[in-house]
């Protein structure tokens, strides 16, 4: 074994276990960026954006070789609750190719954003919530304005989730509620002193200004009509909300013109998309005042273009997007000139598949073409280069960075390694032999099946759980869907209890002692080492991150499982989250470890292990996919939960090697528990008003 030229049984074999895995994490991430940058045709640049006292961090995306000179449309991509920048990335990436500049925005408290005294709303400290806040979509949109190669009269925002609610309130924030005669009306009843009945301000403003005003007056009317337009057509242009019903920008609104209250659309293209299995499909199709904002009253059309006309309360059909060109249809530019188009997609998809999706994608790039006339260069121009919208790549790039990832995690082996074969940490290896329990294999067997069923109940029990009404205490101050790996680690842990209570009790009576093998007993002092450890192997996975970011732009990331950059106090919040998983993983390393005998290699035992801990988890999604594609019927709500399909395996995985390497189940608890502290702290962000502090101030990371 020793001779083997990669192992953890010596240093020489776990250095070139650790070289090879390094190499894999480098070109993995190289790979990575070649996607990400269109083969360094599309300049990716990290940006810090600072409105209010709180910086803002993003990514923006333009063509290589872009000037001032250009004028290309503009788009800004917000992610939901919960999550990241990072989860929009692939929508980012594929209208990047497609030539947009694209802004994708951490929203403030989220990633390495900070959260302001007061945001855009001036809610913050007392009343924050964060259902109710742009969170930094219109800051950000303040920002792409001053970009000289933006097209200002181009732009559109694109928001999953509760994204969509915060790119529906930068929207309204922006564009209002008074279509362009609206306004004209108004200035001829504020400036002029016209008045008008009802039926009047339905009538065409210019034809009222001919009619009324004198040669002098209609000179002035013609210079503020023009002040007037250029403004409305630099408010953003068109909002694309994904999973929601687009509750913000969509129904109508009461206004007033020329003394008059009248409803209102907000005046903004809008474009919806929603998956069949998604909660907010039902509420969408049955919301009346949807369907009174779209001047229907029956189903609402897939696919298809639909005018408004808010003045007659009538919608009219533009045709299906696949099967009409903008450029062939002069009533549908002259809408979305206008700011007066619909659009819904849906799909056989659940909430958080949207930006994972390849539908989803076609659709807002098919979406973005039309409605902003742009596809690699302005729509049927010569010297235009368009991307097909079925052109869909950035799940090759993802599954790059979840090798990344997993060659990461894998790293931390032969490290482990390397720091017990060093005299200061070398005490902290068990010195008590494993002595197998049971005779025969059949233990064995039976306490990888308990743990498929464990697996399989725990995730369905978490997937009843609705996270975001569970507390986010001032010391976790998290969005809540953290909660659901501390309870489904509780429900697992609790079931290993009795597993090793039974174990011990049939090992006593059979004068064995599979405990000792355990190693639970090695110390104050080595625990106190192999916390030690536990952090330098965290230091080294996180400079891993620093290295491919700083090299290929890129992290550690598979859909919703994902390991990204922290500032200065999420550290220190590492602590709490830490002590909430420590305990539960030092009882399931204890149950997952416990010395049963089988006819296997150890090789094997591993892959069966990571294996029977995960496939109940597996199980779980497929049954439910299956439900959803032939009844529609959900059958174990996954909106907040597929991160654990891959960290499942991935903390059992480094449970049972970094046991092998020490021969005690304490380092795999700790490495686990700070593992996921990470994921979850980078990841998930705040819930509840959490100020700038000293720490983030001092330091800068």
């Amino acid at each position: 074994m020793e001779n083997r030229l990669f192992t953890t049984k010596t240093p020489q074999g776990s250095r070139r276990l650790l070289a090879a895995l390094a190499c894999i994490v480098l070109l993995a991430s190289l790979l990575a960026q070649v996607i990400s940058s269109a083969g360094g045709r599309i300049k990716v640049e990290n940006i810090t954006i600072d409105s209010r006292g709180a910086t803002l961090s993003a990514d923006l995306y333009y063509p290589a070789g872009t000037d001032d000179e250009d004028s290309i449309p503009g788009l800004i991509v917000a992610h939901g609750a919960g999550v990241t920048k990072g989860n929009m990335r692939g929508i980012a990436e594929e209208m990047a190719r497609r030539g947009f500049v694209v802004l994708n925005v951490n929203g403030y408290a989220t990633g390495l954003s900070e959260m302001p005294v007061y945001d855009e709303q001036d809610m913050g400290i007392l009343d924050y919530q964060t259902f109710s806040t742009p969170s930094g979509i219109y800051d950000a949109l303040t920002f792409l304005r001053t970009l000289n190669f933006v097209d200002k009269e181009r732009i559109c925002l694109i928001g999953h989730s509760q994204g969509s609610m915060r790119t529906g309130m930068a929207a309204m924030m922006d564009c209002g509620y008074l279509s362009f005669n609206d306004i004209m009306i108004n200035v001829l009843y504020d400036t002029f002193g016209e008045s008008f009945t009802l039926e009047e301000i339905a009538m065409d403003a210019d034809a009222l200004a001919a009619q009324r005003l004198e040669p002098a007056e209609m000179a002035l009317y013609e210079h503020l009509k023009e002040e007037n337009r250029a403004a409305y057509d630099a408010m953003v242009k068109a909002v694309v909300l994904i999973g929601t019903t687009a509750a913000n920008a969509g129904p109508m609104s009461t206004v007033t013109v020329a003394g008059h209250e009248v409803q209102r659309n907000c005046q903004v293209n809008k474009c919806v998309i929603l998956g069949d299995y998604d909660t907010f499909n039902l509420s969408y199709h049955t919301d009346e005042n949807i369907k009174a904002a779209m001047h229907i009253t029956g189903d609402i059309p897939s696919d298809e273009w639909l005018i408004l006309d808010d003045l007659n309360a009538t919608s009219t059909s533009a045709g299906n997007i696949y099967q009409t060109s903008v450029l062939d249809a002069p009533e549908l530019q002259q809408a979305i000139q206008d700011r007066a188009t619909w659009i819904s997609f849906f799909h056989p998809e659940t909430h958080s598949r949207n930006f994972f999706s390849s539908a989803t994608t076609m659709d807002i790039a098919k979406y973005c073409e039309q409605v902003l006339q742009y596809n690699g260069g302005e729509l049927g121009g010569a010297d235009a280069s368009p991307v097909d919208a079925s052109d869909v790549r950035f799940f090759a790039r993802e599954f790059l960075n979840g090798i990344a990832m997993i060659a990461m995690i894998a790293m931390l082996v032969p490290l482990a390694a390397l720091l017990y074969h060093t005299g200061f940490f070398a005490a902290c290896t068990g010195k008590n032999e494993a002595v197998i329990a049971g005779t025969g294999s059949g233990r064995f067997w039976i306490n990888n099946c308990i743990a498929a069923v464990v697996g399989f109940g725990a995730i369905y029990y978490v997937n009843t759980i609705f996270a975001p009404g569970l507390p986010s205490p001032a010391l976790l101050p998290l969005f809540p869907s953290w909660w659901l790996t501390p309870i489904f680690l509780v429900v697992v842990a609790a079931v290993g209890v009795v597993q090793l209570v039974v174990y011990g009790v049939l090992d006593k009576k059979a004068g064995r002692n599979g405990f000792a093998g355990l190693n639970i007993n090695i110390g104050v002092v080595n625990v106190l080492k192999t916390l030690l450890a536990s952090l330098i192997l965290l230091t080294a996975a996180y400079f891993s991150l620093t290295v491919i970011k700083y090299l290929f732009n890129q992290d550690f990331r598979f859909w919703m499982t994902a390991f990204e950059e922290m500032k200065a106090e999420h550290w220190a919040l590492m602590i709490g989250f830490f002590c909430t998983m420590f305990v539960q993983y030092l009882v399931i390393g204890a149950a997952q470890n416990y010395p049963l005998k089988s006819r296997l290699p150890l090789w094997a035992e591993n892959i069966v292990a990571v294996l029977s801990n995960s496939v109940g988890v597996w199980v779980c999604c497929l049954i439910n996919i299956l439900m959803l594609q032939s009844s529609g019927v959900v059958f174990s709500n996954w909106t907040s939960s597929y991160g654990f399909l891959l960290f499942v395996p991935i903390t059992v995985y480094v449970t049972r090697r970094l046991y092998q390497v020490t021969r005690s189940i304490w380092l795999g608890a700790a490495v686990n528990s700070l593992l996921i502290s990470w994921m979850m702290i980078s990841t998930i962000g705040y819930n509840i008003y959490f100020a700038q502090n000293f720490v983030s101030n001092f330091f800068n990371i």
